[in-house]
């Protein structure tokens, strides 16, 4: 017999190995890719005792740095995204002392998404993030994205029922998440938990204590022996809780819906407990940075929207959060609710990086929160602009001013219009009601035809709430870049009155406008001389385009404006023909 070479069948063994080896993972960019560790020591506390990170490597030098969560017993996972196409590796930091979590290393391909599954859902375009203009947010790829966000602050609890409608809601979380996304919606506010709900109901007792997972979890260990402000225990998370939110947040994203998420709402009194419960507030924004940062999400580091003193008692809390931790594993840009305006609450003197987004929340209801958006859009270091909490239709004029001569529908879009174009809040709008709850609140605060309770099922044809996804549809509409508009009431004939809103273009070759309900039309000045500009109407009711018409400016570059079609709300557009 003949004797087969050494180097023939090392030749063959080496090509056996490469043609025989397991092949590496394959996801699409944007795929979250969990990864999953066993520790091998034991811990009183895995929460607060193993800071657990993974390095993740990709093409072109990206790197990110990317928090893992303690899931339960002795589980940790990682959610890993790819954010363009090529081969990843990732790696442990070996800083824990544990040998289960240390020296692991792994390597997956990410893959292009078609065209066909990016319109399918924008969200594979890439993380959200200011634009270079500073005024507008895009995805990834430079697509513009325009929030247009509803207010479920209780979407993470049993009130929103998972598959079911035996939530108060009154229906699915899945159900009510088709519904705003067929009415044009792209995006949900929440507020993430409500650790001391469960004897400290807020909004209303009875019924209402169900701000906890369906499962009965609470976000925390609580002691119900205990009083509520203390009750809490802000170092002891409970996963199961979190689980079972995992889900609706994955929902979300699959639907192409970004999640403004808010940590805990003002009256959680963390900032009055013992020095080590209020350090982990750190450890609570990395756990969700953890768990929700491979999606695309604004993070809000509180819901502290009343006129006190609990936004200013959170801050230092939030400051050392954002010095240990940095930015979110992708960059998600940041938000603060502040009662009023992040630039009047201070926000804005501290450290910039702090957030990429600012804000007006919850006051101003009638109109003022245009102004105070107007005030932060002519800042010298600005942001994306957006209110986070406007007009709420349904609820008392005592919490919801209204301005003269509309009725609630009419004041909510008013308002929409004006903080965008007005107010130069081109980062988009957030829409609430008075179901902002899951359902309607205690009677003191509703108007008499909504009854207590009434579930969130009967809010998504109320008041017009489907023109706010016509808003989106009118900013982003291809006959013009919104992305270069300023706020120009000072072109208005009468320019006190926030009531007709207008934003141009730098060179005024085209702009945008608003005439609110039962108000009439304003002339517009100091546009460009002799000049032939387009008038179109935009119902923004229907979402339909109407009523071309030509106007030439006089030598002063005065435009008379034609009236409006009807009474109602009217958007416009004028441009240079």
């Amino acid at each position: 017999m003949k004797l087969i070479p050494k180097a023939l069948i090392l030749i063959i063994l080496v090509f056996c190995f490469v043609s025989c080896k397991k092949p590496k993972a394959k996801f699409k960019v944007m795929e979250v890719n969990e990864i999953s560790f066993s520790a091998k020591n034991t811990y009183d506390n895995p929460y607060t005792e193993v800071d657990f990170w993974i390095n993740l490597n990709g093409p072109d030098g990206l790197n990110y740095r990317i928090p893992a969560f303690w899931d339960g017993e002795q589980i940790f996972r990682a959610r890993l995204v790819a954010t363009k196409p090529g081969i990843w590796s990732w790696s442990t930091e070996n800083t824990t002392g544990d040998r289960g979590l240390e020296n692991k290393k792994g390597s997956f391909e990410a893959i292009s998404c078609s065209e066909e599954e990016l319109v399918e859902n924008p969200n594979r375009r890439g993380f959200i993030r200011a634009a270079s203009n500073k005024r507008t947010l895009e995805y990834a790829d430079g697509t513009p994205f325009f929030y247009i966000g509803d207010t479920w602050w209780t979407a993470l609890t049993q009130i929103f029922a998972w598959g079911k409608e035996d939530g108060l809601a009154g229906i699915s979380f899945q159900d009510a998440i088709a519904k705003r996304k067929s009415q044009g919606f792209n995006g949900i506010s929440m507020i993430a938990s409500f650790p001391s709900d469960i004897l400290n109901p807020i909004w209303e007792s009875g019924k209402l204590v169900k701000k906890l997972a369906e499962d009965g979890s609470t976000p925390f260990y609580v002691d119900t022996k205990q009083s509520w402000k203390t009750a809490p225990d802000y170092t002891q998370i409970n996963p199961s809780y979190w689980q079972h939110a995992d889900r609706k947040i994955q929902h979300m994203w699959e639907q192409g819906f970004v999640v403004q998420l808010e940590s805990v709402r003002r009256h959680e009194e963390w900032y009055n407990e013992n020095q080590k419960e209020k350090d982990a507030f750190t450890n609570y924004i990395r756990y969700m940075w953890a768990r929700w940062g491979c999606y695309n999400v604004i993070f809000n580091w509180v819901h502290a929207d009343a006129n006190n003193k609990q936004h200013i008692l959170y801050r230092p809390m939030v400051v050392k959060a954002s010095t240990k931790l940095g930015k979110p594993p992708y960059g998600q840009p940041r938000a603060v609710m502040t009662p009023r305006s992040n630039l009047e609450m201070g926000w804005l003197d501290l450290d910039p990086s702090i957030l990429e987004i600012h804000s007006w929340s919850n006051f101003g209801r009638d109109g003022e929160c245009i102004s105070g958006l107007r005030e932060m859009f002519m800042m010298q270091d600005y942001a994306p602009l957006i209110n986070l909490e406007p007009f709420y239709p349904g609820l008392v004029a005592g919490f919801n001013p209204r301005p003269a001569k509309m009725n609630d529908t009419e004041a909510a879009q008013f308002i929409a219009y004006g903080c965008v174009l007005n107010g130069g809040a081109l980062a988009g709008h957030v829409w609430g009601d008075v179901y902002y709850g899951g359902c309607a609140p205690a009677s003191r605060r509703i108007k008499g035809d909504i009854p207590p309770q009434d579930p969130q099922s009967k809010a998504f044809d109320k008041f017009n709430s489907a023109s706010m996804g016509r808003l989106k549809d009118f900013m982003l509409d291809p006959g013009h870049d919104y992305r270069v508009l300023q706020p120009a009431r000072n072109h208005l004939i009468d320019p006190n009155e926030e009531f007709q809103c207008l934003a141009l273009a730098p060179d005024k070759s085209f702009g945008l406008g608003f005439i609110a309900a039962n108000y009439t039309k304003r002339n517009i000045i100091n546009l460009k001389a002799n000049m032939s500009y387009i008038i179109e109407w935009y119902n923004i009711d229907t979402g339909h385009w109407m009523s071309i018409i030509t106007v030439i400016t006089d030598t002063s570059g005065k435009l008379i404006m034609p009236d409006k079609p009807d009474t109602n709300g009217w958007a416009f557009r004028i441009k240079v023909s």
